[in-house]
């Protein structure tokens, strides 16, 4: 008989949805099946290139210093009855445990990632609802709150045609702000507020550029 260590767990004060890293999960020897779905998808579509993407790279730049570090956070929601009041507590919790994960600053923190996920869920407009409610709560923490789905119709950034936000669970994700998030942010001024006072000293000139001309039009 093999002794294993508990793997680590955090619980959402709100919601009481258990995260746990989903690379720790994997290591017993029933792992979930919804995180084997979750790995997969990370591991063979985020971390690699797609000929749609319209530039360079894999899909998700972030994703595989994030497996590699085992910085990739995950809970699980079951069941179909999930209304918007439920997933804001959730998306809340989302924010709270974000920065108790290790490590809380050095220049790995940046790979953190956090999500939930919606396996039986099938009402899709729920979680653009609670993405579009909280966005400007997470901007202001300095994060960024995604939502994925099947059949997310949002187009990319480099190509209309391609979907990076379709995937094979609905979920929402929680990850740190970047300096190259600005495309993300221009639709509103306070955004773009929240965005420059945290990188305007570092703000690559093509981020320059296209905010200014975002301003202008």
């Amino acid at each position: 008989m093999t002794n294993r260590m508990a793997y680590q767990r955090i619980v959402g004060t709100r919601s009481h949805i258990e995260f746990l890293n989903i690379l720790d999960e994997e290591e017993f020897d029933s792992p979930n099946r919804t995180m084997g779905i979750l790995r997969n998808w990370a591991r063979q579509y985020l971390t690699e290139p797609h000929q749609d993407l319209g530039r360079a790279g894999p899909v998700c730049p972030f994703t595989g210093p994030s497996l590699e570090r085992r910085l990739f956070w995950a809970g699980i929601v079951q069941g179909d009855n999930i209304d918007f009041s439920l997933m804001t507590k959730i998306a809340q919790d989302m924010a709270d445990i974000f920065p108790e994960l290790s490590p809380s600053d050095g220049k790995d923190a940046i790979f953190k990632a956090i999500l939930a996920i919606f396996p039986d869920l099938t009402d899709f407009s729920i979680i653009d609802a609670v993405q579009s409610y909280g966005k400007s709560t997470f901007i202001n923490k300095g994060l960024m709150l995604g939502q994925f789905y099947p059949g997310c119709t949002r187009p990319g950034l480099w190509n209309d045609d391609f979907k990076p936000l379709d995937a094979p669970l609905p979920m929402l994700a929680v990850r740190h702000m970047v300096s190259t998030d600005y495309p993300f942010l221009t639709e509103r001024s306070e955004w773009m507020a929240a965005y420059l006072k945290r990188f305007a000293p570092t703000v690559p000139p093509p981020a320059r550029a296209y905010i200014v001309s975002k301003l202008e039009s």
